[in-house]
Order: structure tokens, then sequence, then C-alpha cells
């Protein structure tokens, strides 16, 4: 019966996307024939971390954090290969721990952005 609760708690706080879980999701791209001679290839890879920073009781403040690592070959002629990060996106976000009386799960905040030029 102990193991079905924590797995039912568990589903509930996965449903809600500002739980007190830290998530660190990976998005993998692959872009082909770019350039002006199409022979150029970039691979991207976004880690995108996902925090949630309680602050009162009933307030959490939810970090997301954007990072693009990117490897890039022949996309201008004679510029080779080039490695680094892209830019840097970070978003804060404020929300209630618990859904309104409605069910719903609402929040607001802005996001700022850094950018970082390839490295070779």
């Amino acid at each position: 019966m102990l193991a079905d609760q924590s797995s039912a708690d568990l589903a509930k706080s996965l449903s809600n996307p500002v739980a007190a879980l830290i998530s660190v999701p990976f998005q993998y791209n692959y872009d082909q024939n770019i350039g002006p001679d199409d022979d150029g290839h970039r691979s991207t890879l976004n880690i995108q971390p996902v925090v949630p920073i309680s602050i009162s009781e009933d307030w959490n403040l939810v970090s997301r954090t954007i990072v693009p690592i990117i490897s890039q070959s022949d996309v201008a002629p004679g510029a080779g290969s080039q490695s680094g990060t892209g830019d840097v996106v970070q978003s804060l976000f404020f929300s209630p721990k618990e859904p309104t009386a409605s069910g719903w799960i609402w929040g607001g905040g802005a996001g700022l952005s850094a950018a970082y030029r390839l490295r070779r």
C-alpha cells in the first residue's frame, strides 16, 4: 500500500509543472547541408534544467535555463570547424505551489538572454 501511495504522489508531482522536482531535459538538433555551398553541418545540444525554489509557504520561484552547446563545420567557406556555447537564456517564473480552486496552475515571469560567440 505504501508503494502505491508513493507512486500516486510522484504521479501527482509530475503532472504539476511547478512541483518541487528538479528536471534536466536535453534536446539534440542536427542540421546538415547548411552554408552557401550546402556542405556544412551543425550539432546543437540544449541543456535545459528546471529548478523550483521555495520562496514561501505558498509560492515557488522556478528557474529555467537553456544552455546550447554547439559544434559546426564547413558552414562558411574556409572557416573550418567551431564549437562552443550559443545564446544562454535564463527565465524566472513565480508560481503558486498548489493549483487554484478551478484546478489551474499558473505562473508569470520574465527571461534574460546572454549571447556568447562560438569559439574555435
